[in-house]
């Protein structure tokens, strides 16, 4: 048992005094364990249910201060901590779960099956919480997660109960469907933060989903299969469709998106955090990610670039802003020995960027937001990106790496700062090493120039060499940003 599980133990103990005694392992263990160990078939003490039902609570209040102290810092979240908070709401979510499937086969009055309703609530709610700890650390759920909860929402539709509203106006298909948007988002692309914040604005505002059978092109963009222990996959011509294909509408969430964003512009937070300039960044940079995904108007105006598939194809691969700079700068006349590249096996490719597949000990090295300068194996020329998702499955042992491509053909330069006053040699600021990153996209060619994280900020004009001599240019705003670089781009102000 890990840490994090023992400190929920430990603000639990009150609670669950029924079932342990001075010799008895530790009661969250204790407590699982009697619906994991129980003969099948029975229906569970309702005792029993009650205390788990208390266990959930006590675990949501102690995550959450967790939670919180993590949005109001910059601190990260330790890797036990994860992984414990994981296992603890996977296996209350199993256990709300078989104790609801208990109950449905054994005839009902309406009270009890509005308690069947609100178990597979809580079941709902905790795999919410498990797909989210996952994905703090760009993981998804095991396939026996998603086998659970589709049959358990199969369960819940046989009886009719899938739209029982029920305590704080919500309906299993609402929670349900919060779980479904949650591992549409864990795509190796938001950071934790930004993760819990788009949870906190799904339980908050996502209500009166629609979870169907049937299909509407202009609505449901996802489906998920409940007969199979899969979760949700983008609708796609190539999709298998069954009877248990279920639709997730997504449409009606664009217009929730684009209020919040005007919140966000007026300074207000609709999630309960602490507004702040970090959280604030956090929350917008999820409805940047939730736009693309749910919003008809970003939909029908921006296309995914077609992906051809690339397997058994490599690329060489120089990670980190100084090692790219080092890479793009090698001559090979000059007797230093040339920059290590490490070799990434394709899955895909497009006019936009890569997807690549990395071993389980080498993914886990590769940051969000690394620059990256990339090639074709014994190609000469490099191109440039950075590393926009990184993501694997609980029980795989492959991460899939998403590469943007920002730039074709990079230079490294010597970026000079530039100053009309007269300055003593050591009052004047070093050149910086820099990447000269020029891209052509459907809406024009893109001037951009990477440098340095720290050395941003420090002047905003500067000589940018060419082959005759140099541009004067002044930079006017930030294009992209990653991990220690940052894309800017410029405009022209005469020529040196």
């Amino acid at each position: 048992m890990t840490r994090a599980a023992t400190a929920v133990l430990t603000d639990t103990n009150q609670h669950l005094e029924p079932l342990v005694d001075e010799s008895a392992t530790p009661t969250f263990e204790r407590v699982l364990s009697v619906f994991e160990s129980a003969p099948d078939g029975k229906p569970f003490d309702p005792a029993h249910v009650l205390v788990l039902t208390k266990l959930q609570q006590a675990a949501k209040g102690h995550y959450a201060k967790i939670l919180n102290s993590m949005l109001e810092s910059a601190d990260g979240l330790p890797v036990a901590v994860i992984r414990g908070a994981q296992m603890l709401h996977r296996r209350m979510a199993n256990a709300f779960g078989e104790t609801a499937l208990r109950l449905v086969p054994r005839p009902q009055l309406a009270e009890e099956q509005v308690r069947i309703a609100e178990l597979a609530l809580c079941a709902f709610r905790a795999r919410a919480d498990e797909i989210k700890w996952h994905a703090f650390e760009q993981t998804t759920p095991q396939r026996a997660s998603w086998e659970s909860s589709n049959r358990l929402m199969l369960a819940v539709e046989s009886l009719g109960l899938e739209r029982q509203t029920l305590r704080g106006d919500i309906t299993c298909t609402d929670a349900f469907a919060h779980c479904l948007l949650l591992a549409t988002l864990s795509v190796g692309i938001l950071n934790a933060p930004q993760m819990e914040l788009a949870h906190r604005w799904l339980a908050a505002c996502a209500r009166d989903m629609q979870v169907e059978p049937f299909f509407d092109p202009d609505a449901h963009w996802y489906q998920i299969d409940l007969a199979r222990p899969n979760g949700p996959e983008r609708v796609s011509p190539a999709s298998a469709v069954s009877d248990s294909t279920r639709f997730l509408a997504v449409a009606s969430l664009g217009a929730m998106l684009g209020q919040a964003r005007a919140q966000l512009y007026a300074g207000e937070l609709s999630v309960g955090a602490t507004p702040n300039r970090i959280t604030a960044l956090h929350f917008g940079a999820f409805l940047d990610l939730a736009e693309r995904l749910w919003s008809p108007d970003w939909r029908r105006a921006n296309w995914r670039a077609d992906r051809d598939k690339a397997e058994g194809e490599a690329v060489e691969v120089v990670l980190g802003f100084e090692q790219v700079l080092a890479a793009l700068g090698y001559d090979e006349d000059s007797g230093e020995p040339a920059p290590v590249a490490a070799s990434w096996s394709l899955r895909d490719k497009s006019a936009t960027g890569l997807g690549a597949l990395l071993p389980k000990e080498a993914g886990g090295q590769v940051p969000l937001g690394a620059l990256i300068a990339f090639r074709v194996a014994g190609n000469g020329a490099w191109e440039l990106g950075c590393i926009v998702r990184r993501i694997r499955a609980a029980d795989d042992n492959v991460w899939m790496v998403g590469i943007k491509r920002l730039s074709l053909a990079p230079v490294a330069i010597d970026l000079e700062p530039y100053s009309e006053q007269l300055q003593l040699e050591t009052e004047a600021a070093a050149n910086a090493g820099a990447i000269y990153a020029p891209i052509n996209t459907d809406t024009g060619r893109i001037d951009g120039v990477v440098i340095d994280a720290e050395y941003y900020g420090q002047t905003t004009e500067y000589l940018l060499p060419t082959k005759g001599g140099a541009f004067r240019i002044r930079a006017n705003r930030v294009i992209d940003r990653g991990e220690q670089w940052v894309r800017f781009g410029f405009e022209v102000l005469g020529k040196k």
